[in-house]
């Protein structure tokens, strides 16, 4: 009796039109994305890049600790023997797409190399453009484009990584198929 009562009133239909108009009436809540960066929290994790040292070389030994933790299997590491017996990193691939941003890699890493960014709006219209190795992660844009504001948003068009700053007159770019094709 009670279904055939709903099913002629339409009641489940009024329930729903009722919690629309009583969220119509309410201030809406709009990020003002490009212009006004949203928080970014500090345990948030973003694109990954490698620390170097003084000299430039990366701290990174080709343990292949993080390509084991990693559970999307998105890290690819070569390594071979150096000079020396120590072991020389010949190419190590991050796919951006594959990952999970999880940080198992950076938690694994003994050395401190990898590390997790603050970065969240890479934007490219290749999927081959999100294949990133060492002298992508390595890329210090701080040391490159000194001087400059904060970052408003990063992309890639026609091969070239992109940065725009706050400031209007200053931008940073570099060839990005000189970034993946490097190894």
């Amino acid at each position: 009796m009670k279904n055939i009562f709903n099913t002629i009133l339409f009641t489940d239909i009024f329930q729903g039109l009722g919690i629309t108009l009583k969220h119509f009436f309410k201030k809406p809540v709009t990020e003002m994305y490009p212009y006004r960066k949203p928080v970014i929290y500090p345990r948030f994790r973003g694109v990954h890049y490698i620390k170097t040292n003084e000299e430039g070389e990366t701290k990174c030994v080709g343990c292949y600790l993080c390509q084991a933790v990693c559970p999307s299997d998105c890290i690819h590491i070569e390594t071979d023997c150096g000079p020396n017996g120590e072991r020389l990193v010949n190419k190590y691939l991050i796919d951006l797409e594959r990952c999970i941003y999880c940080g198992f890699c950076e938690e694994a890493c003994p050395v401190d190399a990898i590390h997790m960014g603050r970065s969240y709006d890479v934007v490219a219209r290749d999927r081959d453009d999100y294949v990133v190795n060492m002298k992508f992660l390595t890329h210090n844009i701080r040391r490159s484009c000194r001087g400059t504001s904060s970052v408003l948003y990063t992309f890639i068009h026609n091969n070239y990584f992109f940065i725009i700053y706050d400031n209007q007159e200053k931008s940073c770019s570099f060839n990005i198929m000189d970034v993946v094709n490097f190894f």
